[in-house]
């Protein structure tokens, strides 16, 4: 099938493959052919279960994109060669789908690597989706929660099979425990949806390169080969397409699609729960990836699958912290505590900003961070005057939109604490204190030997640090629910992950 002369005419013929299927395109048509393939999650190893599952294919995707005119032929010898012919032909070898070709450069992923997906056109496809998810049939099952648990398991144990990196593999413990800790925590939220109908029929492989924006609409590649894969909640449908939005970094159109899915009577839930389903559906698809990978073996190819998985895992972990928001995490502790490490380490996992006291403070002086600010900028009233900044600009981010907002700063004197409670205002009910500690000799170590880029815009230098952490106050004025100590001797990715999972597990209520 990838020779121009199986085709009536001899046109020209191009071949895509994906982790289930080959794709021809020929003039005016495409043809599907699934590959004799079993996995953990679909069977094609026989010729009658790929006719079944091409069949069931045509069927589903009759609604969403009927202008296709799908149907299924039979590819039968002919000769020394084979041959196209209706789906009851005798001697079928192989079943392919016949589909009229649609312009690839129309899709909403292409629109967006050309950066011409238009407002209006992300608006026609959450109207399109909240029609489609309003229609689509309502299924009862006995245990969502367990349900949407098993498939998070399942996914979880299949990509575990796939990676040998530990690092990586450490990584996927980290997102499992949190997929367990929100499915804990929301357990009554999950099932109250089941309840009330929004589990339906949906697409369940709802991504940017499936959205064609022709006239009519079309959402092609609705998933065939499990119906257990489209007994949904329409917000975990509409996560995948905002996952991949966001991956395509168009997040201006993955928050526009939700408003307008809102606007358009569609029932999406909370942020946190859309981005829990973000979360699940980017591991999904680094799953598919790496599955890409081991099947091409080597290669540029293989290469590409395997990095395009790591950025989705990375994906999958900035929406976990979304899910995990709105906070204000202040990341304090004495000069040389490695909170700076921690506060950078958390931003590099979470897409949050960190605001720096020290930033903060030459930025008010109009000098670099780098260069050392005067000796006035230390005393008592200006500092309260930068901690009270610190806060306010936390604030602001937060009012701006941002999930979440990381405060750097010591946070070891009482009145400077209460500067940034001040700027921070009625956001202060959003705020969770981290402690980070560290002994003297490994202070003082620190101090000593990190070169002035290590320092970001500090001015502490071993004399200080060993004053300030002398005389560094906690967090005495908040509970003790809202503060964690941390010990910063660990790596700094195993302090995030820490760091994750007691704010899954202590503050789940706070975000609801």
């Amino acid at each position: 099938m990838s020779r121009s002369d199986f085709y009536p005419g001899g046109m020209p013929v191009t071949v895509r493959e994906t982790h289930t299927a080959w794709v021809f395109l020929a003039g005016a048509h495409a043809y599907k052919v699934k590959k004799p393939v079993r996995m953990a999650f679909l069977d094609f190893s026989t010729l009658g279960r790929r006719r079944a599952a091409c069949r069931e294919e045509v069927r589903v995707n009759a609604d969403l994109a009927p202008q296709l005119t799908m149907r299924l032929r039979a590819v039968v010898p002919a000769g020394d060669s084979y041959m196209l012919a209706g789906e009851d032909a005798g001697g079928a070898v192989e079943y392919a789908i016949e589909m009229r070709r649609f312009d690839e450069q129309q899709t909403m992923a292409a629109l967006v690597e050309r950066g011409e997906l238009a407002d209006e056109h992300v608006v026609a496809v959450a109207r399109r989706l909240a029609d489609f998810h309003g229609g689509a049939r309502v299924l009862a099952p006995d245990d969502h929660v367990g349900d949407v648990r098993g498939a998070c398991d399942d996914n979880m144990r299949e990509l575990f099979a796939l990676v040998a990196n530990d690092a990586v593999a450490r990584r996927l413990l980290a997102a499992d425990r949190f997929a367990g800790a929100f499915l804990v925590t929301r357990r009554e939220q999950i099932a109250a949806r089941a309840e009330r109908g929004c589990i339906r029929d949906g697409h369940g492989d709802l991504r940017a390169e499936h959205v064609v924006l022709e006239d009519p609409l079309a959402i092609v590649d609705r998933l065939e080969f499990d119906a257990r894969l489209r007994a949904i909640d329409v917000t975990d449908d509409l996560a995948f397409l905002v996952m991949d939005l966001e991956r395509l970094k168009a997040g201006a159109a993955a928050q526009l699609l939700v408003r307008a899915y809102r606007e358009a009577g569609g029932d999406p839930g909370d942020d946190a729960l859309l981005s829990f389903y973000g979360a699940y559906r980017a591991l999904v698809r680094a799953k598919v990836a790496l599955l890409l990978a081991s099947q091409i073996g080597g290669g540029d190819r293989a290469a590409v699958a395997r990095e395009r998985a790591s950025d989705l895992l990375a994906l999958a972990e900035r929406f976990a912290w979304r899910a995990r928001g709105p906070l204000v995490l202040a990341v304090s502790g004495p000069p040389a505590s490695g909170k700076s490490t921690l506060a950078a380490a958390v931003a590099r996992r979470s897409g949050w900003p960190v605001l720096s006291s020290d930033a903060v403070r030459k930025r008010r002086r109009g000098i670099d961070l780098a260069a050392r600010a005067p000796q006035d900028d230390y005393a008592a009233a200006a500092r309260e005057a930068v901690y009270c900044a610190l806060g306010e600009q936390a604030r602001a981010r937060l009012a701006g939109g941002e999930d979440g907002v990381i405060a750097d700063a010591t946070f070891g004197d009482r009145r400077l604490r209460a500067a940034f409670l001040a700027g921070l205002g009625a956001e202060r009910r959003l705020l969770r204190a981290v402690e980070c500690q560290a002994s003297a000799a490994l202070r003082a170590s620190r101090a000593q030997e990190r070169a002035p880029a290590e320092a970001r815009g500090s001015d502490a230098g071993a004399e200080v640090a060993a004053r300030l952490g002398a005389s560094h106050e906690g967090w005495d004025e908040l509970t003790d629910d809202v503060v964690v100590t941390l010990r910063t001797g660990a790596e700094a990715d195993a302090l995030v992950d820490q760091l994750a999972d007691w704010l899954d597990t202590r503050h789940p209520l706070a975000r609801a």
